[in-house]
Parts: C-alpha cells; structure tokens; sequence
C-alpha cells in the first residue's frame, strides 16, 4: 500500500480519513481527501440520518436526551478525530485552503448538541 503522506497537505486535505483505490497490481493506494469533498460527503450523511433523528427525539424528552443518528455520530467521530489530529503538538498545518464548508458544519454540529435539536 503507498503512503498519501507525500500528497497529503493539512492546509487542503482531511487528515482523520484516505480514499482507498485498488490497483491493477493488486495493491491499495491511499489518496487524500480533500477538505470541502469531506465536507460534502459530511452534510450528506448527517442529512440520510435526519429521518432516524426525528423519531429518536421526541419533542417532550427533549431536555433530557440528546439524540442523533449512526450517520451523524460518524460525521462527529471523524471531526473531532480530524480536530485532534490539528492540534497534535508538532503539525504545521498553516491557513487552510478550502471554502469553508467544512468549519460551518462543525459548528452546525456544534449547535446541534448544544440546542438538541437536530434543526
């Protein structure tokens, strides 16, 4: 399996998740994920589970539970991953290079646990 190490730039690219692509050889290649295709692919998810979220939280439990879907649990899982990896002392990641997607739904995400609403 190659490394994305090389190609991997944290000012553009996800650094929690690859792309894995089979190779004629047999072999994997790990390509980066870039940052506002994450984000995309984020909104998508939380957006399948929405349907789930809204039986899961009835409106008269709703200060005591906060319920969400598998679909945004994994989009959670792999922001914070993503965040420790930022933070990690040592990385050079400079300004990131992307429109921004990916930062405004960590914050509606943020909201959503917040409020315990999914909307």
């Amino acid at each position: 399996m190659t490394e994305p190490d090389a190609e991997r730039d944290p000012a553009r690219h996800l650094l929690a998740r690859s792309r894995f692509k089979r190779l004629p050889d047999g072999t994997q290649q790990r390509t980066p994920i870039p940052l506002d295709e994450a984000a995309a692919e984020f909104a998508e998810l939380v957006e399948a589970g929405r349907a789930a979220e809204a039986r899961l939280d009835p409106d008269d439990a709703r200060d005591q539970v906060a319920a969400f879907s598998r679909q945004r649990a994994k989009v959670i899982a792999t922001l914070l991953d993503e965040l420790s990896r930022r933070l990690a002392p040592g990385l050079g990641a400079g300004p990131v290079q992307g429109d921004g997607d990916l930062a405004e739904l960590a914050a509606r995400t943020a909201r959503h646990l917040r409020s315990g609403t999914g909307y």
